[in-house]
């Protein structure tokens, strides 16, 4: 790196340390309370015991690798619970049995490094892969957008999921092969492995179906790769991400587990193709026009979403990384078409990894706007001005219902 990506670096750094710590006061409204099970969402409700399970260690060791391995939730994978089980572990050593009577503060450390720290470095990764960290504005332009969008913001409070681990393992996979720059080595290998992860934990991978090939035919053009080279490569990119799956799902070695997975699994298909079978909401139909008050609420009206959109397809036409813009569309594309058409409940989470990439190809409206501020002509510079001014009022917009509302309503709802 050179200093101005240093420089970058350090800055969005201390960025997200202080957006880390903010959500602490938050995440912490279980604190204090004589039943703090009240005080969970109804899906922590349900997770938290499968980790104190995991870290009772008792009986003797089949027993307690039984516990660490058959969790018995799969409606997630395992690295979720793993991951989740390695944040509690060193409270769960030092403190002894006296681990279990700590939930306010166990929920406080899932929320922040399961939800908020990968949530951080998502935005952070999908930085570098639209700026390179090359221009010191831009990247924090982008950085702040990504992390005040209302569903991550949403995301972020009172919440321990799996959302976030799965969107920084895709931010990954775009950050590896960025930094492979289509010669099919290491980096290209661990895009493998973090594909694979995004898999493991909520199937959200396969979505690369597309991107993938398409980097690999650039590859072919732009680095005259032979054919055998690209064809060894996707069997390995393959082999690589199955055997990760299978590796982070070691309940899968298991009949019973797996057998029960399979079941959950297709329950679960069916619950996204016709919705939940207790309620009948009128939401469940499916089209875009249904997710309207959804995306209104937690994105951005339909206008703004619609700049983003124009400035994906902007990035695919020009510009020196075009080939970035091209894997994020063919990432996009296939995902839009599945959630837009046929999946039936609409929770704003749902839209996460289709929109937090979307929203980093700002960047292809922001660099013309530069030039435009350049430019000899005062209409040019005039426009790039009110551009850039119209930007910064939409995250001032983001930033002041989400931060100085909605923080201050969970903060009185853990004072009552």
């Amino acid at each position: 790196m050179d200093r101005t990506q240093r420089t970058t670096l350090l800055i969005l750094s201390l960025l997200g340390l202080v957006y880390f710590a903010l959500f602490f006061i938050p995440n912490s409204s279980t604190l204090g309370s004589d039943n703090p099970i009240v005080y969970l969402d109804r899906d922590e409700y349900v997770t938290y015991p499968v980790v104190e399970r995991m870290l009772a260690f008792e009986g003797d060791i089949h027993k307690i690798w039984g516990s660490l391995i058959i969790y018995g939730d799969y409606h997630y994978g395992y690295p979720f619970y793993f991951f989740s089980m390695l944040v509690l572990l060193p409270f769960r050593l030092v403190q002894g049995s006296a681990f279990f009577e700590n939930i306010p503060f166990n929920i406080l450390l899932l929320r922040q490094f399961i939800n908020v720290l990968p949530m951080v470095l998502t935005a952070g990764a999908f930085t570098y892969v639209q700026t390179h960290f090359k221009f010191i504005w831009k990247s924090l332009l982008v950085f702040v957008l990504l992390l005040s969008i209302p569903a991550v913001v949403r995301s972020n409070l009172r919440w321990w999921h799996p959302d976030s681990l799965t969107l920084l393992c895709i931010a990954l996979t775009f950050l590896f092969l960025d930094l492979d720059e289509f010669r099919l080595e290491k980096f290209f290998h661990l895009g493998a492995v973090v594909c694979g992860l995004a898999t493991a934990i909520k199937l959200m991978g396969f979505f690369f179906f597309l991107a993938i090939p398409l980097y690999l035919l650039i590859a072919w053009r732009k680095k005259n790769h032979s054919i055998n080279k690209i064809l060894s490569s996707a069997g390995l990119f393959l082999l690589i991400m199955g055997a990760v799956i299978v590796l982070t799902n070691p309940f899968l070695f298991y009949r019973a587990p797996r057998e029960e997975m399979l079941a959950i699994q297709s329950l679960k298909s069916a619950e996204l193709s016709g919705g939940y079978p207790h309620d009948e909401s009128p939401y469940y139909a499916k089209g875009p026009q249904y997710w309207r008050w959804t995306l209104k609420v937690s994105y951005a009206r339909p206008w703004a979403l619609l700049i983003f959109t124009a400035a994906l397809v902007i990035g695919c036409l020009r510009g020196t990384h075009r080939e970035n813009s091209w894997l994020l569309a063919a990432w996009s594309i296939p995902l839009a078409i599945y959630l837009l058409w046929f999946v039936s409940p609409k929770p704003d989470h749902y839209m996460l990894p289709l929109l937090v990439p979307l929203y980093s190809a700002i960047t292809s409206l922001i660099f013309p706007l530069e030039q435009a501020a350049q430019s000899h002509k005062r209409w040019l510079r005039d426009l790039a001005a009110a551009g850039g001014l119209l930007f910064f009022i939409f995250i001032a917009m983001q930033l002041h219902y989400h931060y100085l509302k909605a923080i201050p309503l969970f903060t009185v709802f853990q004072l009552e």
